[in-house]
């Protein structure tokens, strides 16, 4: 009898002290995650003792961009680091929006440089090594209409892609932002200088590319259209559908949205050349493509409304108001047009490639400066003007 009083006691003190460490284990796991204090990065406290601390990079008022080790150095690609993390960290920066792959940000340097910095999501697995040869890959496709990538970052839980930024902003915003209000008109032969430089950038990663059955851009819109300080084009995100599932691909980018992945879930090297036409509709008609509405705004499907607007002659109401008052330019305009028509042809096969493409918008020559007289060309309005266009489509 008293063994058994004994052994329940000893029982019941030994349920006490494990109610106790649980406790006090749950308070102090509690104090840490409320810190912050999440162990990734090791720092020496003593010569044989290391404790983890987390870096965090803090972006605009309050906005926590990443994670990152501090102790991980960024990998450039000019074997020259122009800058090393911590000055990262310490950079003063901005959110600038969301793209496919996550969201990017704008970061100012304490050297007054500007850099961009891309933080990935939504990755397919792979693996430290496959990563830096797909980014390495895309660090090789230099151009001057290409944005150059110049470092990355890599650790377990981020993947940052660093650009070098963009002074002047991007096509989207050039062609839709002010509307109504009072804006710099975007002329016929700035809107011809987009058309050339994001079509020689095409023919050089279609010619370059190292990534086989990927689309060599995938993602051509209006947004990933950039200006340098110079004006200069560079077309950027090009390389990218290597990095994503596909699953994600296929909801966001530019290619999936062409036909032949309608009809026969498959994309090709003429998926990009139908983005293309795709680009060219946007930069004659002014308006908001399905293809480049940013989250909220409704965008139009402008390879079926200029089909429509071919097949019903009234071509007219095609052009933006903002280059129809440019007389000499409607000749290219016109050309324009009948190229970004073969490039938005129904069937891959019937579309010309992107060497074609490019002599074809080479050819067109810019209008004189001071032909703009601010008025709509009231030859747009002529019965004439559908048989000149009668013929969009039929030329190979």
């Amino acid at each position: 009898m008293n063994i058994s009083i004994i052994l329940n006691v000893v029982l019941l003190l030994a349920i006490i002290l494990l109610l106790l460490l649980y406790y006090n284990t749950t308070r102090k796991l509690n104090k840490i995650v409320k810190l912050g204090q999440i162990p990734t990065v090791k720092e020496k406290e003593s010569d044989d003792v290391e404790i983890s601390v987390d870096k965090k990079i803090e972006i605009g008022e309050g906005t926590k961009m990443v994670t990152v080790e501090e102790r991980k150095e960024l990998v450039f690609f000019d074997d020259k680091a122009r800058f090393q993390m911590g000055e990262l960290l310490r950079a003063s920066a901005e959110a600038l929006g969301h793209g496919i792959l996550g969201n990017s940000y704008k970061a100012m340097l304490n050297d007054g440089s500007t850099i961009v910095v891309k933080r990935l999501w939504d990755l397919k697995p792979l693996s430290k090594e496959e990563f830096a040869k797909i980014l390495n890959a895309i660090a090789e496709m230099k151009h001057p209409n290409l944005l150059p990538l110049l470092a990355y970052y890599h650790s377990r839980d981020e993947k940052l892609m660093l650009y070098t930024y963009a002074e002047r902003g991007n096509l989207f915003s050039r062609l839709h932002d002010g509307r109504g209000g009072n804006r710099v008109p975007f002329s016929w032969n700035s809107r011809l200088s987009v058309a050339r430089g994001v079509a020689r950038a095409l023919v050089y990663l279609h010619l370059n590319s190292k990534f086989h059955n990927v689309v060599p851009h995938g993602n051509l819109r209006s947004s990933n259209v950039l200006f340098d300080e110079n004006d200069a084009v560079l077309v950027s995100d090009f390389g990218l559908a290597s990095l994503i599932a596909q699953p994600i691909a296929a909801q966001h980018m530019v290619v999936y949205k062409s036909p032949e992945y309608g009809y026969a879930r498959r994309v090709t090297v003429q998926s990009d050349v139908w983005s293309y036409g795709s680009l060219l509709i946007e930069l004659l008609t002014g308006k908001v493509s399905v293809c480049s509405a940013p989250p909220g705004t409704n965008g139009v499907d402008l390879c079926s409304w200029v089909h429509r607007a071919v097949r019903e002659e009234w071509t007219a109401e095609i052009f933006d108001k903002e280059i129809c008052g440019q007389k000499s330019a409607l000749p290219g305009m016109l050309r324009l047009l009948q190229i970004a028509m073969r490039c938005i042809e129904r069937f891959p096969e019937k579309r010309p490639e992107m060497k074609e493409v490019m002599r074809e918008v080479e050819k067109i020559q810019q209008a004189p400066e001071d032909d703009d007289d601010g008025s709509v060309d009231r030859s747009l309005t002529d019965d004439s003007l559908s048989t000149s266009t009668s013929i969009i489509g039929d030329e190979r």
